[in-house]
């Protein structure tokens, strides 16, 4: 009499059944969580040069990390880990949807060439009008408020309305929703930030800042006559080419005798 053979069995053989390891186990081999600190200090600083979106994760890894790491959430804004350190850049993605209707940036870093794709809630308000070194500058839709974004820690800087200064100088919604801004260092000593934001404003030779060492804190005229038609970041200054007499000035912090800083031919 024939022996009944289990199906998708081979005959005589029984299945074996491999047992995940049980995780409250010690398991061999060395421990990342036993890190020494002087080490763990060193990876986290290395991380951290080149990029801070690896750096906020390797906080995550355990309590022993993230206490031999810094936090990155910086409410001024002041560190360089916040302002200077994420070497990514945002990119368009091509179809025909802007970014604060989406609700999402996507980010490519300048050195590793990966793509992060970022989900942001403060967009469904606001309207993007800039980008500096990684941080967003937003424009409340309704009550035109400046706010400054890191993207990947969620810190945010507010600055005042423009709305006193619309009345007097600007006078265009249409302007002020294509209006342009940059991210530079203050020169202004001020306990809640140390970057200041400048704005200007396609069809108008206004150029805004708001001085944080004011009382009032409100936003300051600081050019009458200047059409910008190109603008550059460097280390923390702001430069701008002017179409109408080619020239290339310094628009951020203020020169006292001069800002053409060359001419181009």
């Amino acid at each position: 009499m024939l022996r009944k053979v289990t199906p998708f069995t081979p005959a005589g053989r029984k299945r074996i059944r491999r047992r995940c390891p049980d995780p409250a186990q010690p398991t061999t081999g060395w421990a990342w969580a036993s890190l020494p600190d002087d080490i763990a200090r060193q990876v986290a600083a290395l991380v951290l040069k080149y990029d801070t979106v690896d750096y906020i994760a390797l906080r995550a890894v355990c309590s022993g990390w993230r206490g031999c790491a810094s936090t990155p959430r910086d409410p001024t804004l002041r560190t360089r880990l916040s302002v200077r350190s994420t070497g990514s850049i945002p990119l368009c993605d091509g179809d025909a949807v802007r970014p604060d209707d989406a609700c999402q940036i996507t980010f490519i870093h300048c050195k590793t060439a990966r793509s992060l794709r970022v989900r942001l809630t403060e967009l469904q308000r606001h309207r993007i009008i800039g980008f500096t070194d990684g941080l967003v500058i937003l424009l409340h839709k309704r009550r035109t408020k400046i706010r400054v974004l890191h993207p990947f820690t969620g810190v945010a800087v507010d600055f005042p309305s423009l709305v006193p200064v619309y009345h007097k100088l600007i006078k265009n919604r249409t302007c002020v929703l294509r209006m342009n801004a940059a991210v530079c260092s203050s020169v202004c000593v001020s306990p809640t930030t140390s970057i200041a934001v400048v704005a200007w404003f396609p069809w108008s030779s206004v150029v805004l800042s708001p001085d944080a060492g004011h009382p009032s804190w409100q936003w300051q005229v600081i050019y009458n006559s200047m059409d910008l038609s190109n603008t550059l970041t460097f280390q923390g200054q702001l430069y701008g080419f002017m179409q109408s007499s080619r020239q290339i000035v310094q628009v951020y912090p203020l020169k006292p005798l001069n800002t053409v800083v060359d001419h181009v031919p």
